[in-house]
């Protein structure tokens, strides 16, 4: 099978909450990630038995993408709170089509910046 993550809506911008975790308000608009399943020949398919085990995890990283500055444990690192594993929801999209989506309703960053999300897909075992 192959797996692609297509992102449908991520944000723009954020509020920072520095030392004030009471304060923090999530990124607007929210996360949201399409799940595309293809078999051997490139056809769509929605594995049932294998969707419990679907998971994402959404990671801050660098403005150029080659840092990961979420796991960073100094007082001035740029850490991002929330919920940050989804998993797999079967939602219809805009245009009514039935799809998988990974939707991430609450992340907060703490420190100000330009990030760029990443969101790795990871499968739990059967």
């Amino acid at each position: 099978r192959r797996y692609q993550l297509q992102v449908v809506q991520q944000p723009l911008r954020a509020a920072e909450f520095s030392n004030y975790p009471l304060s923090r308000l999530p990124v607007t608009p929210p996360v949201i990630v399409r799940l595309i399943i293809s078999d051997a020949s490139g056809n769509p398919v929605v594995p049932e038995a294998e969707l419990p085990f679907l998971i994402a995890h959404l990671s801050l990283y660098s403005q150029d993408g080659l840092e990961r500055v979420d796991l960073r444990s100094s007082p001035q690192g740029h850490t991002l709170y929330g919920n940050l594993v989804s998993s797999v929801e079967q939602l219809e999209d805009l245009q009514g089509n039935r799809g998988l989506f990974f939707i991430f309703p609450d992340v907060s960053i703490q420190w100000r910046g330009h990030y760029k999300l990443g969101i790795t897909l990871l499968k739990i075992f059967e």
